[in-house]
């Protein structure tokens, strides 16, 4: 029977890790020294120049954005849809007009690209991309598996490269952060994917199943295919899922499109840290307006498998 750490801030079951929730009353995360050790025993390099003040910027970015959110987040929000049918309400764009104007004073010559305010170009080479609310359905439901996700892209060029990303899960006082070459972390305490490299001792997650079922979607069946193959499944979605994964929670993920760079720059850089992988479900980088796969790095070929996605299809692509 697996040994339960009691009284401590981490539980360990078999190779999975837990992060600590912080503190009632609040408690800035703070960034761990770069070089610092990665669970499992690994090494992590050093951070580029620099990086460490986008990072500590990314997280006042969070702290903007949280003091938007969370004096809203509680009841039932009114939800409009936008053009591309997506969920929004007040609250998120006030919280990118948070980040925004934090990001104007502090860097002015940096681009950010939005999902509520769309891209506003910079001088420097360098876009901040910032969902406010990924989740905006939990949110306006009063379900507090909603995120802020905020990185930073080293060029011009939409998919990165990410250099630093924070999700902040405020309702849940839970904050994750990267920087390339520096480890993934929760709450101050590193984390890592998980060890399991079998479907059927997986854990798996999906979007709803609405989505697999839509015209542009993987079909259901499709689905049935992998959760039937797999230890157990919840459907969870959105970057709340992708952090699941990272902390070793979960060992995949299922995510229905259309997907865009809002929603996986800032995971992608905190999974990838953590050991997983952030991909398209028939391999290669995401896109804007595709599907996402996220992993613990282990499993991917038994999941397009069940999913009958040739991984070699987009090998070019």
């Amino acid at each position: 029977m697996p040994a339960f750490r009691l009284g401590g801030r981490r539980e360990a079951v078999g190779g999975r890790r837990r992060c600590a929730p912080l503190r009632s009353g609040g408690v800035k995360p703070t960034s761990p020294p770069v070089g610092a050790g990665r669970p499992s025993g690994h090494r992590v390099g050093r951070a580029g120049e620099g990086v460490e003040d986008d990072l500590a910027l990314a997280l006042e970015l969070a702290d903007a954005a949280a003091a938007v959110t969370l004096a809203a987040f509680g009841g039932r929000q009114q939800v409009q849809l936008k053009a591309d049918a997506t969920p929004v309400t007040e609250v998120d764009a006030a919280a990118e007009l948070a980040i925004r104007g934090l990001l104007a004073q502090r860097r002015p010559a940096d681009g950010v690209r939005g999902e509520e305010g769309g891209f506003t170009p910079g001088t420097s080479g360098r876009v901040w991309v910032v969902d406010p609310i990924d989740g905006t359905r939990m949110f306006a439901e009063g379900v507090p598996l909603w995120t802020t996700l905020i990185a930073l892209r080293g060029g011009d060029q939409v998919g990165g490269p990410f250099l630093v990303g924070v999700a902040d899960a405020p309702a849940l006082g839970e904050r994750y952060h990267a920087a390339r070459g520096a480890g993934a972390w929760c709450n101050g305490r590193a984390i890592a994917v998980s060890d399991v490299n079998r479907l059927d001792e997986s854990f798996v997650l999906h979007a709803a199943l609405e989505e697999f079922g839509r015209p542009a979607g993987t079909g259901v069946e499709a689905l049935h295919r992998v959760v039937g193959g797999a230890r157990a499944s919840r459907g969870i979605g959105d970057g709340w899922a992708h952090l699941l994964v990272a902390r070793g929670a979960a060992e995949a993920l299922v995510e229905q499109g259309p997907c865009f760079e809002w929603d996986w720059a800032a995971t992608s850089v905190i999974v990838e840290e953590a050991g997983g992988q952030v991909t398209r479900l028939e391999g290669g980088p995401p896109v804007d307006g595709g599907h996402l796969l996220v992993t613990n790095g282990r499993i991917d070929a038994e999941v397009r498998a069940a999913l009958t996605i040739d991984p070699t299809a987009n090998a070019g692509a």
